[in-house]
């Protein structure tokens, strides 16, 4: 996008895999960019001349370090905060922490933009928002998240706020503020938990791929790099400012046993293996992408056929 040449762009959570992802694009379309992370998670180790790029810095930090984001942010027109913990299994095993840097961490995130005046922030939200039974969502539907005697819900509940707080900042101070709900992104270099990465991690390695439940859990699956455009296109579509955006393809829809089939149709000897789950799950989520659509022109283009087989080649690259 040439709107981009010679953007100065910081992403929080810049080493993870779609931050990792959103760095390549646009150094490729002619952005500096910073990359703040504290490496919990290291998807930019598997791209070198990513974080070796002329236009690339990366800065070691984390969000609960307002000062450390301040000196960060100087001389940036834009923020992308992608930083956070996600997985289902920190939500058990960190509850408090994933609160703290979800909440406490885009204030930071945002109060350090106020105070460098940078121009545009883009926080990147969750389809979670939405609780357990996301059946064809757009970004007005309720938010039925579960009830606060489940860890499960602390992420979605980080989650909410941070697009409150965000949205707000931007009407309080005239920053340019939008949020971003990714509805299951996958693709190379998936670091962290996700049904693909899991189930692709485990067919190379010869280990089955193991199903929570009965595998009737229904998802939209959407490639990283259609995320990616739609966030580009979000940056560069100033009367997208102050809204949420639902970002998937509800095209593309699998259950988690019809994913693993697939997968294994891709990889013969691959094995399924059904566990019991003992934790609350999200029966379906598909959203609606009219908004997207109708503002940004944006439209998922990668099938879950062919970005199964990128991902799954990446994969089996890696254990080479």
């Amino acid at each position: 996008m040439s709107e981009l040449r010679g953007a100065r762009v910081l992403i929080t959570g810049g080493a993870g895999f779609i931050g990792s992802h959103l760095a390549e694009r646009l150094v490729a379309d002619g952005a500096t960019v910073v990359l703040f992370d504290n490496h919990r998670r290291d998807s930019l180790g598997a791209v070198p001349a990513l974080a070796a790029h002329d236009g690339v810095r990366v800065v070691p930090g984390d969000v609960l370090d307002r000062d450390a984001l301040t000196t960060a942010m100087r001389g940036v027109d834009s923020v992308l905060h992608l930083a956070a913990i996600a997985g289902v299994s920190s939500y058990y095993a960190e509850p408090l922490r994933t609160l703290e840097v979800n909440v406490l961490g885009t204030v930071n995130a945002l109060e350090a933009a106020r105070a460098c005046g940078v121009r545009q922030f883009i926080d990147f939200s969750t389809s979670e928002v939405y609780g357990p039974d996301a059946l064809w969502v757009d970004e007005e539907s309720a938010h039925g998240i579960g009830p606060v005697s489940d860890q499960r819900w602390v992420y979605a509940t980080s989650k909410l706020a941070s697009e409150h707080f965000t949205l707000r900042f931007g009407e309080q101070y005239g920053m340019a503020t939008a949020c971003v709900r990714p509805f299951n992104i996958y693709g190379p270099r998936q670091t962290g938990e996700g049904a693909i990465g899991n189930f692709c991690r485990a067919a190379v390695r010869g280990e089955p791929l193991r199903v929570h439940g009965d595998g009737s859990a229904i998802r939209a699956w959407c490639y990283v790099t259609d995320v990616v455009d739609g966030v580009l296109r979000l940056m560069t579509t100033p009367e997208a400012a102050g809204r949420s955006y639902n970002l998937g393809n509800p095209r593309e829809v699998e259950t988690t046993l019809g994913l693993a089939r697939r997968i294994v149709g891709l990889r013969p000897g691959a094995r399924i293996e059904l566990q019991e789950v003992h934790r609350s799950d999200v029966r379906v989520r598909i959203p609606v992408i009219e908004r997207a659509r109708s503002v940004l022109g944006f439209e998922p283009q990668v099938a879950l056929d062919e970005g199964l087989t990128r991902t799954l080649a990446w994969f089996e690259e890696q254990q080479r």
